[in-house]
């Protein structure tokens, strides 16, 4: 096969292969599970020696997503996009508390950024048609001496 046809081939079954994402809390290796293609995958720092995984993809719509792990669990997410990502997928068993907290603020605001702060999530949300960004993480799971705005993430 001639290599332009096997770049063609190779380029269309990534254009639609499923992009399975880690879940919030979860293990990060299950990211990885389905021959999902990592974009990036890099190890940072804190500033007490604290290991953290960085894991970007970039999904079918085109939404990248970093996943930050430690210890093999992904403690914050962060993502931006021309559209939303799936956050029942990205939150997991977090998102019945964001869409709660979401319905209950949004009664008369539909287009305003999200901002949720509870004990166990922290949600930040905005933009606007084709510029969407947001971040979210679990406090608990947040390492020791580990800055989330170095990450992107907003605290």
């Amino acid at each position: 096969m001639p290599f332009v046809q096997r770049c063609t081939v190779l380029l269309i079954l990534l254009l639609f292969s499923p992009v399975t994402l880690a879940t919030l809390g979860q293990p990060a290796s299950t990211a990885l599970n389905d021959g999902t293609p990592r974009i990036q995958a890099r190890q940072l720092l804190g500033t007490n020696g604290a290991q953290v995984q960085d894991q970007f993809i970039v999904t079918a719509t085109g939404v990248a997503v970093h996943e930050f792990s430690a210890g093999g669990i992904i403690f914050a997410i962060r993502w931006s996009g021309t559209t939303m990502p799936d956050l029942s997928r990205l939150l997991g068993g977090f998102f019945p508390q964001y869409r709660a907290a979401v319905r209950a603020r949004r009664l008369g605001r539909r287009r305003s950024p999200t901002n949720l702060h509870r004990s166990q999530l922290v949600v930040h949300s905005g933009g606007h048609m084709r510029d969407y960004y947001g971040s979210a993480y679990v406090p608990d799971l947040v390492p020791a001496g580990i800055d989330l705005q170095s990450l992107g993430v907003q605290p």
